[in-house]
């Protein structure tokens, strides 16, 4: 039977890069699974019953119709940014989906560090055993890609040493050092760090997550969130579908 997870994001290109990254985690993590037996044991879905995309801002107006409110504290302590949104979207999902499985919260991290608490002080008050996972990209969605680079030809090669040029840090290995902002020709923009590293490609940035070994993935993805959200899906959602090696 295939387990229903529900994945709230703030684009469709968070949803892609959490759940492409989130089945070879499966496939790495589940010896008897093969990759075409994906969509029997798994189903991601980003859209409510009514076709409403399962956004940040879409679950909040989707939770308050259904009079679902969250606010408070803790256990104890006042609500960390994104802690009352996180509670929010876990109890709408809960109510909408009574054969939901498990839930993965994607956000950019952008300039608030302390979001991580609040999305782990949301999931601290889930008590149904239906398992949260956070991911939380350091800045941004962005920065997971970034460290997934790795030139394939001398024209790459080029690419990466211009943007070196204009960084005291080479950006692959050190994506959490790149800046949230709001202007993307900023030198330490990860959209712009990005772009002129796969010249705008979706195909090329796309295979910074799902062809760079998941070992590169961890260790370039220690500071930015990555190799966090990575031992999660392990830990947390392999499970549900069979034992974890």
């Amino acid at each position: 039977m295939s387990r229903r997870i529900a994945v709230v994001h703030e684009a469709d290109a968070d949803f892609r890069t959490a759940t492409e990254l989130a089945d070879r985690i499966l496939l790495e993590a589940i010896d008897w699974l093969e990759e075409d037996q994906l969509n029997h044991h798994r189903e991601w879905f980003a859209h409510a019953v009514g076709g409403e995309r399962l956004t940040w801002k879409g679950v909040k107006q989707l939770a308050t119709d259904l009079g679902i409110r969250a606010h408070g504290h803790f256990d104890g302590e006042p609500g960390e940014a994104d802690a009352a949104a996180g509670r929010r979207a876990i109890l709408y999902l809960r109510e909408a989906f009574p054969e939901l499985a498990g839930v993965v919260l994607i956000r950019d991290q952008d300039d608030q560090p302390e979001r991580r608490k609040g999305l782990e002080q949301a999931r601290g008050q889930e008590k149904s055993g239906i398992p949260v996972v956070v991911g939380l990209a350091v800045v941004e969605r962005e920065s997971w890609v970034i460290s997934g680079f790795d030139p394939q030809d001398d024209d790459e090669k080029a690419r990466l040493s211009a943007v070196r040029q204009t960084l005291p840090f080479d950006p692959c290995l050190q994506s959490h050092q790149l800046t949230a902002c709001k202007n993307d020709l900023a030198p330490r923009s990860p959209k712009r760090v990005l772009r002129l590293l796969t010249e705008g490609h979706h195909h090329r940035e796309r295979r910074c997550w799902s062809v760079t070994s998941l070992q590169t993935l961890r260790d370039r993805g220690e500071h930015n969130g990555l190799a966090m959200y990575l031992d999660e899906v392990r830990t947390r959602l392999a499970v549900l579908i069979g034992h974890v090696s």
